[in-house]
């Protein structure tokens, strides 16, 4: 497969350049699904309340036209006409309430939430008239146009083909009273936007899908800008060294805490070395209290030297504990047998020396 070229963006976004386009306001909107809920939610709302809606309105109406309850009165006039206006607030509150809290819904919907103050900082290229005629010619703006057109030709076809099967039922209203053709014209109007949200709700789902999609392709990086950007998240040399310093401290304080109570140091003489203690009352096999390689393997050596810890050396058996037991962890039954053969050495070695001649290195 032949190499790519290097300025094809063909990576991934990383996190970091996800997080920038965040927090410059750059997330996938789809003003379509934003749409089609607004539609749904208030048509559902419509339908919960119709009924205590015509009836307030009706209310109202009569009141309006007659003025019952005024008397002709003109305080009593402004106190209807501002009752009035403080039920028709009640009446339209639900819808207000749900359309502020679906435009959220959609929002969070399509991109997540997001605080980005410099998405409402001021740019001289919004007012630009360049600007702005350059993008309504551009192929976006053809794309968006085209998919509007599509988008009304198919909520012009449901219109046709829900009232072409609701014809005979719209000619039957005229002998209705006129209750019957506000309940008719109601049920008429509540299937047709029933029908429109289904077909938004598609629509707008399909768009979501295709915005997502066109914002993780934009935000596609070559090879290069991800390689600049882990270069800029490497620690610098000093800080690595620091770092290792610290460490090597750190563990070389803990060889001064637990390498004299060891028993015996298991060494393969120059890479690694491994502390063993074992007390038969306490435990049921012998423990690694410490283990180093390279500069820390002398360091455990010196540490049992200084106080008469006895070495030996067991190259294969020192690099299998090394890499396979854990600090203060016992040792597998398969090496039970190896480690055995090792404190019996040194505790043969302890009855043939005087008390206080117990370190040294044995082979």
């Amino acid at each position: 497969m032949p190499d790519q070229p290097a300025g094809e963006r063909s990576e991934p976004a990383t996190p970091e350049r996800l997080r920038k386009a965040r927090e410059e306001g750059r997330m996938p909107q789809s003003q379509e699904m934003c749409s089609a809920l607004m539609i749904s939610t208030l048509v559902l709302v419509l339908a919960l309340s119709a009924g205590g809606l015509v009836r307030f309105l009706s209310t109202q109406l009569r009141q309006g036209l007659s003025l019952e309850g005024a008397g002709g009165d003109a305080a009593l006039s402004e106190g209807l006409f501002q009752a009035a206006g403080i039920g028709m607030i009640r009446a339209i509150s639900p819808f207000l309430l749900a359309g502020a809290a679906v435009s959220v819904l959609g929002s969070l919907l399509a991109g997540g939430w997001a605080f980005s103050p410099k998405a409402v900082g001021f740019k001289g290229s919004r007012i630009s008239p360049t600007s702005g005629f350059k993008n309504l010619l551009s192929s976006r703006s053809v794309v968006n146009l085209l998919t509007s057109l599509a988008k009304l030709a198919v909520l012009l076809a449901i219109v046709y083909l829900y009232m072409r099967s609701r014809m005979a039922f719209c000619l039957a209203m005229r002998y209705a009273s006129a209750a019957g053709i506000v309940s008719g014209t109601a049920e008429l109007v509540f299937g047709l936007g029933l029908r429109i949200s289904i077909a938004l709700l598609a629509i707008g789902l399909v768009d979501l899908l295709w915005q997502r999609w066109k914002h993780k392709r934009d935000l596609r990086m070559t090879r290069q800008e991800v390689k600049e950007e882990l270069r800029q998240h490497e620690m610098s040399p000093e800080l690595r060294g620091r770092v290792r310093r610290i460490q090597l401290a750190m563990a070389q304080k803990r060889l001064i805490q637990d390498v004299p109570t060891a028993d015996v140091v298991i060494a393969n003489p120059t890479h690694v070395a491994v502390a063993l203690k074992y007390d038969p009352q306490q435990m049921d096999a012998p423990v690694v209290v410490a283990k180093g390689a390279d500069l820390l393997c002398q360091k455990i050596k010196e540490i049992a030297a200084q106080h008469d810890i006895p070495v030996v050396h067991r190259p294969e058996l020192a690099r299998t504990l090394y890499q396979s037991v854990d600090v203060d962890e016992a040792i597998p039954e398969p090496l039970f047998v190896a480690v055995a053969e090792v404190l019996a050495l040194i505790y043969r070695l302890r009855k043939r020396r005087p008390a206080g001649r117990t370190g040294g290195s044995s082979r």
